[in-house]
């Protein structure tokens, strides 16, 4: 269960830091950013992946962020596809009941 996306047409110089930036606006991130990238060279393979802690933040960066340019470039924000499945994707609303019941996975608030 996660609140897991996926943003496509990254320009090159587009890196994890740079992403961290943008999409910890929305809300709490699990962990980096991952730009994807050739083994052999260390390029950007133009996508990578953004694990939020909650749905409502994850909504929020879909909203805003799809089709924005990101150093020139329009990106795509989209839930990812999970990894098991045959072409489902996170943010299902199964998965999401699963969350809202499971108060591990529950936004953490700060005291």
């Amino acid at each position: 269960v996660g609140a897991n996306l996926f943003v496509g047409n990254l320009a090159d110089e587009a890196d994890e830091k740079l992403l961290y930036d943008t999409f910890s606006a929305f809300g709490p991130l699990l962990g980096a950013p991952k730009v994807m990238r050739d083994p052999d060279t260390g390029n950007s393979r133009g996508f990578a992946f953004v694990k939020f802690s909650n749905f409502e933040a994850s909504d929020g960066a879909i909203e805003a962020m799809h089709g924005q340019f990101l150093c020139n470039k329009p990106i795509n924000v989209t839930y990812a596809y999970k990894k098991d499945s045959t072409g489902e994707r996170h943010g299902t609303p199964a998965e999401r009941l699963l969350a809202a019941k499971n108060p591990a996975l529950a936004p953490r608030t700060p005291h």
